[in-house]
């Protein structure tokens, strides 16, 4: 065991050890389409999609409101045609988002996230057209541009690495649902489908409700701090589906439609309360195991309710109040997360991912994603681009780019708390625009082009530029 212990370097050895760093706002994925509380000033960004992250900020309680912080557009762009259909725009790209891990959060930086740091994990597997590496539904995962080239897949931990620590096959089928890490705490994860390992326990029937840890004597670790390595075997069922159950039923959850959460059935999402509760257990083996307090979320958590496993099972607090509604009390709404209530019943979505995080929301999307107007052209305002900006005063770039988009220029001393990198192969147009939600119209289009028009907005933070998520609209 102590051949897969690693010293880190000093900041990755202290992860988690401030809780001063630590956030109480959450990015999460759902499992079905929602719309935000706000309604985002009635453009797109107003649906948020399975396969897209949101950040729910906390600060203001009154107009609490989840908004997209990775649109799936912003995915497209950092891709590219990963499914080589000639297009960028790819509606179901992952199927859904797992699981996600906000990576600067977890090294205990105290640094804003932005969608090159965070993984995630995904239902569907990424087209390999453009990554020299997969994305599986057993990897977490991230897209960064790198030297070998754009829309390169990094992993924090692979498919092949879970199996090892599971004791199976390393090139087995394996669906990570949820995932949460500390470098003082490991790995601590879930799968969505019932499967058998041979575990540090034995032979066993690893379920879809149990929450497993691979401890940190078990981890090597990348100069990064991502997983280099796992000790085969390693892993531990901490809490059983039962338990996780027992949970489940102690925090006396109420659904979407008001009735009583009595179990998992499955685990959705994971992650580490630094400032709850810490146990010690010996598991098999010897093998000694620090067991945070975790939150998590269930497939029954109708109404996006968040659990914690603190005092036996308990709804997490949130600085707005509680992330569920007690049963009998009434539903679970889904406002307690910032989202909408429909007419009737509370959503109908549960918490897929989630993770602490410091984030911005400075964001695009195209209300037409896909325009087919080569043979006519199209007037200008034949369509809309629409964002969300912190910053008060926001240059919008508007490139026109062939088939496929340059990579973007990463390294910029720019952007410390939003999107790092710069798109801006050739400015055909710009637009100067105000902050928060807004519009602003689709240039015309000649006769006869065919490519990308791509748009990124530039944001005057506090004293340094601040670059948004990139959209492309695919003209055929």
């Amino acid at each position: 065991m102590t051949s897969y212990q690693l010293t880190l370097c000093a900041g990755l050895a202290l992860a988690g050890a401030s809780v001063a760093q630590v956030s109480p706002n959450f990015l999460l994925s759902l499992s079905g389409v929602e719309t935000t509380a706000s309604g985002s000033g009635g453009t797109v960004l107003q649906k948020i999609f399975p396969n897209e992250i949101a950040f729910v900020n906390f600060g203001t309680c009154s107009t609490l409101s989840a908004e997209k912080w990775m649109p799936r557009t912003c995915s497209h762009v950092m891709a590219g045609d990963e499914n080589a259909d000639g297009n960028y725009y790819n509606a179901g790209i992952f199927g859904d988002i797992n699981a996600i891990l906000p990576f600067r959060h977890s090294m205990g930086t105290g640094l804003d996230e932005n969608q090159r740091t965070v993984f995630w994990s995904v239902a569907s597997p990424m087209g390999g057209a453009v990554s020299a590496q997969p994305f599986r539904s057993g990897d977490v995962a991230r897209i960064v541009s790198n030297g070998i080239g754009h829309g390169q897949v990094e992993h924090f931990m692979r498919q092949e690495q879970f199996n090892i620590a599971l004791g199976r096959a390393p090139g087995a089928p394996l669906d990570i649902d949820a995932i949460a890490w500390q470098a003082n705490y490991g790995v601590w994860f879930s799968i969505n489908n019932n499967r058998n390992a041979n575990t540090a326990c034995g032979p066993m029937l690893v379920r879809d409700g149990d929450v497993l840890c691979i401890p940190p004597s078990a981890l090597a670790y990348t100069a990064d701090g991502r997983i280099a390595a796992v000790m085969p075997n390693s892993a531990v069922v901490v809490h059983t589906e039962a338990q996780m159950d027992i949970y489940t039923a102690n925090a006396n959850v109420a659904n979407n439609m008001g009735g009583c959460v009595t179990q998992a059935v499955d685990v959705e999402g994971l992650e580490i309360d630094l400032f709850g509760p810490v146990t010690t257990i010996s598991g098999c083996a010897g093998m000694v195991i620090t067991v945070p307090t975790l939150l998590f979320s269930t497939e029954t958590g109708t109404g996006a309710s968040i659990l914690t496993t603190a005092a036996g099972g308990l709804i997490q607090p949130t600085p707005c109040g509680l992330a569920g509604q007690y049963c009998g009390a009434g539903v679970t709404l889904g406002n307690q997360l910032g989202l909408s209530i429909p007419a009737g019943p509370g959503i109908a979505s549960y918490v897929t991912g989630l993770g602490f995080s410091y984030a911005q929301t400075h964001v695009l999307e195209a209300d037409m994603p896909v325009m087919t107007t080569s043979a006519t052209g199209a007037p200008a305002g034949a369509s809309n681009i629409h964002y969300n900006s912190p910053f008060g005063i926001n240059v919008v770039l508007i490139e026109l780019v062939p088939a496929f988009v340059p990579p973007a220029v990463v390294g910029l001393p720019f952007s410390p708390t939003c999107f790092p990198d710069l798109y801006a192969p050739g400015i055909f147009g710009y637009a100067v625009v105000a902050g928060g939600f807004g519009t602003i119209p689709m240039p015309a289009l000649p006769v006869g082009f065919t490519g990308k028009v791509l748009f990124q907005s530039v944001g005057l933070g506090a004293g340094v530029f601040e670059f948004s998520t990139p959209t492309v609209v695919d003209v055929l």
